[in-house]
């Protein structure tokens, strides 16, 4: 059996999640430590540091280039601190480990679900299905899966949907 092992976000500190000694090792990537403005979080974040509990590394460019592909798949919407984390789950499991996301949030939970990537929720619930997405124009209707803002018939502002 493969070891267990904590990916963790920033959002899954801030919603109450603490690392401590008797759960597997943890992994995060240097941008959360730049995430932590919160004494609370840093102190956690410190402390496991510290004790050799949680270990900071950044992903492979090879993991890294795989999520930005799974992303422009689903086109969810992921800051590059999400990118990272995925890309670091994704890299350890490559290794042989059994990584979960402590994560609050739902696109990554969605990404997670594409990558066959485990996750976990503090606070809020999990998804309940899995989406890829696209964009619709409310006034005349077109679709379109680039990213682009306005309509390229009418001018008019998109939204986002899931596809069919």
């Amino acid at each position: 059996m493969s070891e267990k092992v904590f990916v963790l976000d920033t959002s899954g500190l801030i919603a109450g999640f603490t690392p401590n000694l008797e759960e597997p090792k943890q992994y995060t990537v240097p941008k959360v430590l730049g995430e932590a403005r919160s004494l609370p979080v840093k102190l956690k974040l410190e402390t496991a540091i510290s004790s050799g509990q949680m270990r900071v590394r950044k992903p492979s460019e090879e993991a890294v280039r795989k999520v930005k592909e799974k992303v422009e798949e689903t086109k969810d919407r992921v800051s590059q601190t999400d990118i990272q984390i995925l890309a670091l789950a994704e890299e350890l499991q490559e290794k042989g480990k059994s990584p979960e996301i402590v994560r609050d949030d739902y696109a990554i939970q969605n990404l997670a679900e594409f990558l066959e990537i485990r996750y976990s929720q503090v606070a809020k619930p999990g998804i309940s299905d899995v989406y890829e997405w696209e964009k619709e124009c409310p006034a005349c209707g077109r679709v379109y899966t680039e990213d682009i803002k306005r309509c390229k018939a009418c001018g008019s502002k998109l939204r986002r949907k899931p596809k069919d």
